[in-house]
């Protein structure tokens, strides 16, 4: 078959070329050459850049190539030549202008005018995409050292600050509780220097006063500090929980402390009263009975107290 016997294909110019079956590998080269053409005419210089003979040029790609533009070729030009951007803009801008300021008044070719114009339009933009890629992709060192230090220094105060906060909140930590701790231990020692002059009733009593007013002072301490530094020391963290839910501990230290109290209380008063005398009598009499209700009603006393902050540890959240 000749190459006039070949089928031919229309362009909307109404011209016909017969490159249907030309390889494509060839067809690609030639619009990758015909496209650097384009953009070596577009970096000249603005005063010998001519918009007529740029406007014919790419109207005759235009039309060989069915309104398609090889975009990787105008990228590379502006990565390889990124001095020559300003020049490019403004010399599209001049064919652009060119094209509007002259519209032909034929029908037929001002619609291939208006093709032509809008495919400018797509050249301008991504000649803008490509340099801005570029400005983001070529970003000197210094210019990322310095966005780094910027966001370390931001970073830096405030780990300064959290790190100034911990440390004070150690310090006076590690203070009070040394006060708390030692004067404590020194008020004690005082207490059991007494011993032999104190009864050991009165003892447990004042000692168990003691351990009571330590135990929650500490604390009460740990409960300021927290807040101060944000720490959660709660066992519960629903809001709608009670105190026995959100401090157990305390509330079963406590239980016990008081009872011992009770206790010591409770032996103190007999003796102190002389009751052990005047109902020694009664109690040889009723031995078992007075051993089983007075232990009886300490015991109930505890059994209470145990099954009220039971009860509300285990109580449900509204």
């Amino acid at each position: 078959m000749k190459n006039w016997d070949k089928p031919s294909t229309v362009q909307p110019n109404g011209n016909f070329h017969n490159n249907l079956y030309e390889p494509k590998e060839d067809h690609i080269a030639k619009m990758s050459k015909a496209m650097y053409k384009l953009c070596k005419l577009l970096a000249e210089e603005s005063k010998e850049f001519n918009e007529e003979v740029f406007l014919k040029e790419f109207g005759k790609y235009i039309n060989e190539n069915s309104n398609r533009l090889l975009y990787t070729n105008v990228t590379n030009t502006i990565f390889d030549k990124y001095e020559v951007i300003g020049t490019l803009q403004t010399n599209l801008e001049k064919v652009i202008t060119y094209t509007y300021e002259n519209v032909p008044e034929d029908a037929l070719k001002r619609s291939e005018h208006e093709r032509i114009q809008k495919a400018l339009m797509k050249l301008w933009d991504h000649i803008n995409l490509a340099i801005r890629q570029y400005e983001l992709f070529n970003q000197s060192d210094e210019h990322y050292r310095n966005i780094a230090e910027e966001k370390m220094k931001n970073v830096e105060i405030r780990l300064t600050k959290e790190m100034n906060m911990q440390l004070i909140s150690l310090i006076a930590l590690f203070t009070a509780l040394s006060f708390i701790v030692f004067g404590g231990i020194s008020s004690l020692d005082n207490i059991f220097q007494g011993v032999n002059d104190i009864p050991v009733t009165k003892l447990m009593i004042i000692g168990t006063i003691w351990c009571f007013c330590i135990m929650n002072l500490v604390f009460v301490f740990m409960f300021f500090v927290a807040k101060l530094t944000g720490l959660n020391i709660k066992s519960a963290d629903d809001i709608n929980a009670n105190l026995v839910q959100k401090y157990p501990l305390i509330w079963w230290c406590n239980l016990v402390l008081i009872s011992i109290l009770r206790f010591s209380s409770w032996a103190y008063y007999i003796k102190a009263e002389k009751l052990s005398v005047k109902t020694y009598t009664i109690i040889q009499r009723h031995s078992t009975a007075f051993l089983f209700f007075g232990t009886l009603a300490i015991t109930g006393l505890l059994v209470l107290g145990a099954v009220k902050i039971y009860k509300m540890s285990k109580q449900k959240y509204i």
